[in-house]
């Protein structure tokens, strides 16, 4: 299986990583597929208090590099569940983008359509990799097995004290009981020397 990994991994990430940098070295080409919704995007960045170098070609510029680097990172095993996390949300980012389909006719729409199916398939492969474990228990279930280590632990460590807490109890009441058979001793053996002295 690690085997299967090494070579879909790659496999997966090279069209986000291939779109990433095609995305980061032109992000006109996201802007001319719906323009109406990046200018609306525009306007709305240009009323808010962001900074001025903060507009639609920046975020899409930064959307293509994380893409592009999510890419690298998973292709290479590095973070892997993290990076196609992150290619995850930066396709779904680019899907807002997207034609309206029920505007097009001919050649345009079996394109448009033939590209929303790939892309699907490749959302699909993200999805899958960002729940693969690796054969590895997911961290909710790594947390629930401390955690439940942790109470027997200290189960274990409350019966130990209780015996020794018992066992402390019993040599006190030993020693306390030795302690009053002397006592009583001595006493009978003070009484018999006082009576013999009397007599």
């Amino acid at each position: 299986m690690a085997l299967v990994r090494r070579i879909a991994r790659p496999l997966l990430a090279a069209p986000f990583i291939y779109e990433g940098v095609r995305t980061a070295q032109r992000p006109e080409r996201e802007i001319d597929v719906y323009p109406e919704a990046f200018e609306a995007v525009d306007s709305a960045l240009a009323k808010s208090s962001t900074p001025d170098f903060v507009d639609v070609r920046t975020i899409i510029r930064v959307s293509g590099a994380v893409a592009a680097g999510a890419g690298v990172l998973y292709a290479t095993n590095r973070c892997p569940r993290a990076a196609a996390a992150a290619l995850l949300l930066t396709t779904s980012v680019g899907w807002a983008g997207r034609k309206k389909v029920w505007e097009l006719r001919g050649e345009e729409l079996l394109q448009e359509v033939q590209s929303i199916l790939t892309d699907a398939g490749l959302l699909g492969g993200v999805l899958l990799a960002v729940v693969d474990h690796e054969g590895r228990p997911s961290l909710g279930y790594q947390v629930n097995k401390f955690v439940e280590t942790s109470q027997k632990r200290a189960a274990a460590k409350q019966r130990e004290l209780e015996k020794k807490a018992g066992s402390t109890q019993r040599d006190l009441q030993k020693k306390a009981g030795k302690a009053q058979k002397r006592a009583k001793a001595t006493a009978g053996s003070a009484q018999k020397q006082l009576a013999s002295q009397r007599g």
